[in-house]
């Protein structure tokens, strides 16, 4: 789908900033210099800025100025995922990400195995059922991802949940680049029939194991991908 103006200037300035060109404190050009700069009308550059503000890129300063915010050190999920879709994702944030996730599915994991209702647990065998026959890698990363909500929502905790819908958007760049894997893909799936087994027989260390090895599987592939890019 092809992007609109407003949508291009907003990824350009994303880079620029994620990229160093523009340093957190340093002023961004006024809003009319903007306009001329990439030819366009006020009311769009408008826009552009209330997407940097909303997403955590940029500050304003009521009629002074535009800055670039300190999103290193105060910046949030959203603009994670955008340096991993453009490439900009350096290794030590990207060995957080994976720590941080880790942490919070074991956690999830060994919650389910204690709590997971009857209805849930059929519901996911049957979320394993569909993704066993799906072929294309963007919706095998959706149901990966569908597969990992369902075992946060099974843990009784809705928070859990929401949290791990918040990695959605960071994950889903990382995960699509494994899942033409056939080898790679063939693993997930019976490692996710392994950690359905192990709920519902509510066996919390084995569901934990296999989780571990599922999480830690997905990290080493993900290291070759952006090791393999760079």
């Amino acid at each position: 789908m092809k992007k609109s103006l407003t949508e291009t200037i907003i990824e350009e300035l994303k880079i620029q900033i994620l990229s160093g060109e523009y340093e957190p404190g340093e002023k961004l050009p006024p809003l009319r210099e903007l306009a001329e700069l990439y030819n366009v009308s006020r009311s769009v550059i408008n826009a552009v800025v209330v997407d940097l503000e909303t997403t955590g890129y940029i500050k304003i300063v009521p009629t002074k100025w535009i800055e670039v915010a300190d999103w290193r050190n105060e910046g949030n999920l959203s603009i994670l995922a955008d340096q991993v879709a453009f490439g900009l994702l350096e290794e030590k944030q990207l060995l957080d990400l994976l720590e941080a996730r880790k942490f919070l599915e074991l956690e999830c994991v060994r919650k389910a195995a204690e709590r997971a209702t009857p209805t849930q647990l059929g519901r996911l065998r049957a979320l394993i059922i569909e993704e066993g026959t799906e072929e294309d890698p963007k919706k095998r990363s959706q149901y990966d991802l569908l597969f990992h909500y369902a075992i946060c929502k099974m843990s009784g905790n809705d928070v859990y949940g929401f949290i791990m819908k918040a990695f959605e958007a960071s994950s889903i760049p990382l995960i699509e680049q494994f899942y033409s894997d056939h080898e790679v893909y063939s693993f997930v799936l019976e490692t996710h029939q392994r950690i359905a087994d192990a709920i519902a027989d509510k066996d919390v260390k084995e569901a934990e194991t296999q989780m571990r090895l599922l999480l830690e599987h997905g990290e080493k592939i993900i290291m070759e991908v952006l090791k393999r890019r760079q």
